[in-house]
């Protein structure tokens, strides 16, 4: 799990070379695109949160601050769900009295729960979006 609170973090984050070149990407966009829209400070108004395989229910719904996923998990209310082949971006707009951005990994060692949410939301005949 990776949860980016500041441009800082952001920086950090996508400077590591052990993670791969899409999910830099992916994180400096949604980063740079946060700190353009409110550039006082990433976290006053967004905040960035990477679900990895191995992550437990219990880790993310902590670090996403509600329970998204597990035997507590809400109804899904997410504002937007994208498919970006390996890594799906969910988008919460003003939980917890900022947006969150969950970037979740699309593999088979991702969390049941949340890999589900994000699989349903393209299955038509499941999801019924």
């Amino acid at each position: 799990m990776l949860s980016m609170n500041t441009i800082a973090d952001v920086a950090g984050v996508i400077s590591d070379p052990d993670l791969e070149e899409d999910l830099r990407t992916l994180i400096a966009h949604r980063g740079w695109q946060a700190y353009a829209d409110h550039p006082s400070h990433v976290s006053e108004d967004t905040r960035i949160l990477v679900v990895q395989g191995g992550d437990t229910a219990y880790v993310i719904n902590t670090a996403a601050g509600f329970p998204i996923t597990g035997d507590d998990a809400e109804e899904p209310k997410y504002d937007t769900l994208e498919d970006h082949g390996l890594w799906f971006e969910i988008v919460y707009r003003g939980r917890c009295g900022r947006d969150t951005v969950i970037l979740v990994e699309n593999g088979p060692g991702t969390e049941l729960g949340i890999h589900y949410l994000c699989l349903a939301h393209f299955w038509t005949e499941v999801g019924g979006r």
